[in-house]
């Protein structure tokens, strides 16, 4: 499992006076690699809800003719998913008469045929797309397979489909960093999947971020002294993963 094995790197960024702090309340309805994930912000809920009935009762009112739209990339057009129902999708590739589309306010993606594609009314485009990608802060996923694998489903079991509580700590190359805290604020996602030995945590070098780096790796040594998941081999160190055939 260590054969791919590298060291967390320091990131070095520009300082910030004071750590913001503004928790919001989202509901996580797509988990992806990376720990990348898609949420819904829950005060714009009953919009996201008025908006798709509306959507239904237009495109089952008046059915649009199969066939008659022409999918390009980039359109924001209205998909018929499995269930039968619409959404508004965004199309990120043409190929043939098949397109890929992410369905932009639930964060899914999916090769659906063009025909099951049509034209987004216009009234429809107004509403901020919802489904909004995060990434959790502060941790470092395992490349091994099957860690990466244990660590993915262990925090898709944690958080998809539940009420959490978000802030954004950082951004890394434009994406939100954020931790995600249980609905009653008590308990942290991301500390608990370091807790367990199941990612490892990435040094930041802001003052405002200490405190919550400072919590990460004292849960970090934890997991490694209780040699739980990723260090049941122990502190694999560069001599350690030398001396024992592991590639860094």
């Amino acid at each position: 499992m260590w054969a791919n094995y590298e060291e967390p790197k320091d990131i070095v960024v520009v300082e910030e006076a004071e750590r913001n702090v503004n928790y919001k309340d989202v509901v996580v309805t797509e988990v992806g690699e990376e720990m990348k994930f898609y949420a819904q912000h829950v005060e714009t809920g009953p919009h996201l809800e008025k908006m798709m009935e509306e959507l239904r009762t237009e495109m089952t009112d008046t059915p649009p003719l199969q066939g008659a739209y022409t999918p390009r990339k980039g359109d924001l057009c209205a998909a018929k998913f499995v269930d039968e129902e619409w959404y508004r999708a965004r199309v990120e590739k043409v190929s043939g008469n098949q397109a890929n589309v992410l369905y932009v306010d639930y964060g899914n993606r999916e090769v659906i045929p063009a025909a099951r594609l049509a034209a987004l009314p216009s009234s429809f485009h107004s509403l901020p797309i919802q489904a909004h990608e995060y990434q959790l802060a502060f941790i470092t996923v395992p490349e091994d397979p099957e860690a990466k694998k244990d660590a993915q489903e262990a925090f898709l079991k944690d958080v998809l489909n539940q009420q959490l509580a978000l802030n954004v700590e950082y951004k890394n190359q434009g994406q939100d960093m954020v931790i995600i805290l249980t609905s009653d604020k008590n308990t942290d996602i991301g500390l608990g999947l370091v807790k367990d030995g199941l990612v490892m945590v990435e040094t930041r070098r802001e003052k405002r971020l200490q405190k919550l780096v400072n919590d990460y790796k004292k849960a970090q040594e934890a997991a490694k002294n209780a040699r739980l998941n990723l260090w049941q081999y122990g502190d694999f160190t560069a001599d350690d993963a030398v001396e024992f055939g592991y590639k860094r």
